[in-house]
């Protein structure tokens, strides 16, 4: 079988699913608590025709999308309530990356340079430190740092690049003004995210 490399082209595209996209396209309407947007565990589909589905307690923040990939916040919030959550400020996002890629290759990639400019929103490796990145047989998960990423979203967050079908899916997950993300918490919360959206193609197969 002949592994699939990382190629510029999909590097670019993977990229900016990951980067500008959850980074600055779902910012507009951060704290707004006016519009309803489905029911815990919600799903949507992305333009390439992948389903994603959300974690319980998360629903589709129908406002927020950039670049035709997804926002995912707290069902109790977009609801206009002021209850406590421990969902509350945090924002899920995905985003379709074009054709799947070889993760180890993808990983080895990221620990580099050039792979962390990428992760970058503001496009330099300086501003990133990975702290931790773990793989399944599906997914590649990332913990990471990045200081040019804007306030409202928190500098530290996880990402996770799914294989879904024959395609490349990018999850982010970011504490925003809510509890941390960092840590075991994030993971886990990350996990059940690409865990929510592999039952949903697994169950249409």
């Amino acid at each position: 079988m002949v592994k699939q490399s990382v190629t510029p082209i999909l590097i670019s595209r993977l990229l900016l699913a990951a980067g500008l996209f959850a980074l600055a396209g779902c910012q507009t309407h951060l704290f707004d608590r006016t519009q309803p947007s489905g029911d815990p565990g919600s799903l949507a589909s992305l333009p390439s025709g992948i389903s994603i589905g959300a974690p319980k307690g998360y629903c589709l923040d129908r406002r927020s999308g950039r670049r035709g990939g997804l926002v995912f916040a707290s069902c109790v919030r977009l609801r206009g309530h002021d209850a406590f959550d421990p969902t509350y400020g945090h924002l899920l996002t995905a985003a379709a990356a074009g054709s799947k890629s070889d993760l180890p290759v993808l990983a080895r990639f990221l620990r580099k340079g050039a792979g962390k400019g990428w992760l970058a929103a503001s496009g330099q490796a300086g501003d990133v430190a990975i702290h931790k990145m773990k793989r399944s047989r599906n997914a590649l998960y990332i913990e990471l740092t990045d200081q040019s990423r804007p306030g409202h979203l928190g500098a530290r967050g996880w990402k996770a690049f799914v294989v879904v079908a024959d395609q490349l899916v990018v999850l982010g997950v970011y504490s925003g003004l809510g509890p941390s993300v960092s840590g075991i918490d994030g993971e886990e919360l990350l996990r059940s995210f690409a865990q929510a959206t592999l039952a949903v193609e697994n169950a249409a197969q």
